[in-house]
C-alpha cells in the first residue's frame, strides 16, 4: 500500500464542542462515505471511537474501561487496511499524555493531520461542570470553579478539565513531529452564527462535501439549565454507584432524565461564568491564543472566536437556585420517570402475554416433534419387520429339498421327444406310439 497517498484525519477533542453532532452524522453516513467516495470512517457501532480513546488512554469511566481493553489496537488495524482517507474522532482522546499521542501517531500509516475544535472560556467551564454532573459528580458548581482557578486542582473534575480543554496542551502532546499546516484548530463559532456552520468547518476539512452525507444527524449534546443541572447533582449525592449501578444510571438518569426530558426545557436560567472568574477567563485565552499564533497551526475559523464573551443576563448561581425552580424541575422529572414506567410496565405486560403465547407454541412444537418422532419409529419398525418378511420366505425357500432327478425310463422318453423334434421318422413313430397307448 502507498502510504504516502492516504490521509488520516485524527479529531481529538476537545469536548463539549460540537463533537457529538459531526460523530453521529459520520457514523449514519459511513457506508455511503466508503462506498461512493473511498473515505472511511472505521466504525460499527456508534461508540468505537469512544471505546478506543478509553482504550487508548487507560481512562476508567464507571466499568466501560474494561469493555474497552483492545479497542484501539482494532481501530488501528481497520485504519491502516484502508488504502483512501481515513477519520476518526473522539473528545476523550484530547485526554491521552504525551506518550500516549505519540504512541498513536506512530500506530498510524500514512499522513497523519490532527484536529482540535476549540471554543470560548465562558462557554466551556460551565459546560464542563454540567457535563460532569450528567457523569455522576456531585461536586458544587463553587467549588468546581474555585478548585479549577487554584495553582494545583484537587478534584477529579477539574484535574480533567485541564486534561482535555487546555488547547495549546493538547496541540502540544498530539502535535509533537507533526509539520505545523498538519495541525488544525477549529474554532466554534459564536451562538449568533448559522447553525450548520460549525459542521461545515469540519467536513471542509476532512474533504467531504456536505452533500455525500445524505442522513441527517438530529444529536445533539443539549445543554442543561441551572435549576437542572442542581437537581441531577443532588440525586448523585443520593444516588451513589452502591445504590445504583452504572448501567440503570446512564438509562434512567442520563438517557431518560436528562437528554430526553430536562434537556427540552426552555426559559430557565442558563449556567454562566461566575463574576470571580471573569478576568481570569479573559486573561488564560489572550495566553492560549498567543500561544496558537507563535505556533503557527493551521486555524479554520478565527482565533478571535476565542474571545471570551461574557453573558449579557444577571448571574445566576445554581448552587443557590430558589426552591420554586427545583420544585418545578423536580416535578418535569417525576412525570417523565412515571410516564417511562407506565411505558415499561405496558411492554412487560405486552412480553408477558408474548412469552405465553411462544410457550404454548413450544408446548405445541415439542408435541409435533414427539407425534413426528413416533412416525418415524413406526416406519422403522414397518422396513424391519418387511426385511425380516423377505429373510423368513428366503429360509422357507432354502428349507424346501430340491425334486429328485428323474429316472431311467424319463430320461430316454425325454431323449426320444427331443429326438423326435428334429427327426421326422421318429416323429411318426411317436406319434402311433401315443395313438396306440390312447386305445
Amino acid at each position: 500500500m502507498d502510504t504516502a497517498a492516504r490521509k488520516v484525519w485524527l479529531h481529538v477533542g476537545a469536548p463539549k464542542t460540537g463533537t457529538s453532532q459531526i460523530q453521529d452524522l459520520l457514523f449514519l453516513n459511513r457506508a455511503s462515505l466508503h462506498e461512493q467516495h473511498g473515505i472511511l470512517y472505521p466504525a460499527d457501532r456508534h461508540d468505537d471511537h469512544f471505546m478506543a480513546a478509553l482504550d487508548l488512554i487507560g481512562q476508567q469511566w464507571g466499568g466501560l474501561e474494561e469493555r474497552a481493553v483492545g479497542a484501539w489496537d482494532r481501530l488501528v488495524e481497520r485504519a491502516n487496511a484502508h488504502p483512501g482517507t481515513v477519520i476518526i474522532s473522539h473528545e476523550v482522546f484530547a485526554g491521552a499524555s504525551r506518550e500516549q499521542a505519540q504512541s498513536a501517531l506512530d500506530a498510524l500509516d500514512g499522513e497523519v493531520h490532527v484536529v482540535v475544535s476549540a471554543r470560548d472560556l465562558h462557554l466551556q467551564i460551565p459546560a464542563e461542570w454540567q457535563e460532569g454532573v450528567k457523569h455522576r459528580r456531585r461536586t458544587t458548581y463553587a467549588e468546581f470553579c474555585r478548585d479549577l482557578i487554584s495553582e494545583s486542582p484537587s478534584m477529579a473534575a477539574t484535574r480533567w478539565f485541564w486534561r482535555v480543554q487546555d488547547v495549546p496542551r493538547v496541540l502540544d502532546y498530539w502535535g509533537a513531529g507533526l509539520p505545523p499546516e498538519r495541525v488544525h484548530v477549529l474554532t466554534v463559532p459564536g451562538r449568533d452564527a448559522p447553525r450548520d456552520l460549525l459542521i461545515e468547518r469540519f467536513l471542509d476539512l476532512f474533504g467531504v462535501a456536505r452533500g455525500w452525507l445524505p442522513e441527517a444527524s438530529d444529536r445533539a449534546n443539549t445543554s442543561l439549565g441551572a435549576a437542572e443541572t442542581t437537581v441531577i447533582r443532588r440525586l448523585n449525592e443520593l444516588l451513589p454507584p452502591q445504590r445504583l449501578e452504572g448501567d440503570v444510571y446512564r438509562f434512567h438518569v442520563r438517557e431518560l432524565l436528562v437528554h430526553r426530558t430536562l434537556a427540552q426545557r426552555t426559559g430557565g436560567a442558563k449556567i454562566t461564568l461566575p463574576d470571580f472568574m471573569a478576568d481570569w477567563a479573559d486573561a488564560t485565552t489572550t495566553t492560549w491564543v498567543a500561544a496558537l499564533e507563535r505556533a503557527g497551526y493551521d486555524v479554520v475559523g478565527d482565533l478571535a472566536e476565542l474571545a471570551p464573551h461574557r453573558a449579557r443576563i444577571a448571574w445566576y448561581d445554581p448552587d443557590s437556585a430558589p426552591a420554586a425552580d427545583l420544585l418545578d424541575v423536580t416535578y418535569a422529572a417525576l412525570e417523565a420517570l412515571l410516564l417511562d414506567t407506565g411505558r415499561l410496565e405496558a411492554e412487560l405486560d405486552r412480553l408477558r402475554r408474548e412469552r405465553a403465547e411462544l410457550l404454548v407454541l413450544r408446548q405445541e412444537h415439542e408435541e409435533l416433534l414427539a407425534l413426528r418422532q413416533e412416525h418415524e419409529e413406526l416406519l422403522a419398525l414397518r422396513r424391519e419387520h418387511e426385511e425380516l418378511l423377505g429373510l423368513r420366505a428366503e429360509r422357507e425357500r432354502l428349507a424346501t429339498p430340491p425334486p429328485p432327478p428323474p429316472g431311467l425310463w424319463m430320461r430316454t422318453k425325454q431323449r426320444l421327444v427331443a429326438f423326435g423334434e428334429r427327426n421326422v421318422v421318429a416323429r411318426a413313430l411317436l406319434r402311433g406310439l401315443r395313438f396306440v397307448r390312447r386305445r
